[in-house]
């Protein structure tokens, strides 16, 4: 899985738009995307589960409480430009480029919608 978010690090930093945004630390953006729908993830498996269980979160303090130790355990994990630099060597002879970019265009856009989706069950239908 680890290997899996390490792509989207590396896709989402060596894309043209943060490359021209900032074109010195794109790695930065890169790893607030990649952390960003990490959460999302996790906060998704915790509303199918409420949603199951008929029960209901605080949805203020559960975010925060994941989120603090995920951006820990990922600022050793990604946040280096020693990272990036290794990212960059590791898939620059990479097949179906194209193909791979768009994969994780669609895990964000997926992350996103998902867990609209199951926040608006959850927190907007009412539970029986």
């Amino acid at each position: 899985m680890i290997k899996f978010f390490d792509y989207c690090f590396y896709r989402i930093a060596t894309t043209k738009y943060f490359q021209k945004v900032d074109p010195k630390t794109p790695y930065i953006w890169a790893f607030g995307w990649t952390q960003f729908c990490e959460l999302l993830n996790i906060l998704t498996f915790i509303n199918i589960y409420h949603l199951f269980d008929n029960s209901r979160y605080d949805y203020e303090i559960v975010p925060i409480l994941i989120c603090i130790p995920l951006s820990i355990i990922n600022v050793f994990i990604l946040l280096t430009k020693k990272k990036y630099n290794k990212s960059i060597a590791y898939y620059k002879d990479e097949k179906h480029k194209k193909l791979k970019g768009w994969g994780i265009f669609l895990y964000v856009i997926g992350s996103m919608l998902a867990f609209g989706y199951t926040g608006v069950k959850l927190f907007w239908v009412p539970v029986s």
